[in-house]
C-alpha cells in the first residue's frame, strides 16, 4: 500500500484585491504634485534671485543721499544696515542670470 502525504499545503492569497507591490495610478498621482511642488520651489527662488540681484544693484543708490549729508545721528547704523542688506542681497542674487528671464 502506497501511502500518499496527508497534507499538502498551498500558498493562498487571503485577500481578494490582486498583489502588486506599486499601485501605478498613485505613484503617478504622487510624483505629479511632488512636479508641481518642485515647480513651484524652483519658480519661487527663481523669482527671490532676481529680487536679491535687482536690490544689489539699486541699494547703493540709497547710500548717496546719506554720504552727501554726512552720517550724523543714526545714521551712521542705517548705513551699516544698509551696507549688510547689499551685501546680502549680493551673495544671494549671485546666480541670477537677466538673459534667461
Amino acid at each position: 500500500m502506497g501511502v500518499g502525504p496527508l497534507w499538502v499545503s498551498e500558498a493562498k492569497q487571503m485577500s481578494s484585491v490582486p498583489h502588486t507591490p506599486e499601485f501605478p495610478l498613485e505613484r503617478d498621482s504622487l510624483r505629479r504634485g511632488l512636479g508641481v511642488v518642485s515647480a513651484a520651489a524652483r519658480a519661487a527662488l527663481r523669482n527671490m534671485k532676481a529680487v536679491t540681484f535687482w536690490a544689489a544693484i539699486v541699494l547703493p543708490f540709497s547710500y548717496l543721499p546719506l554720504l552727501a549729508g554726512g552720517l550724523t545721528g543714526g545714521e551712521p547704523l542705517l548705513f551699516a544696515t544698509l551696507v549688510a542688506v547689499n551685501a546680502l542681497a549680493f551673495v544671494a542674487g549671485h546666480g541670477y542670470e537677466p538673459a534667461e528671464a
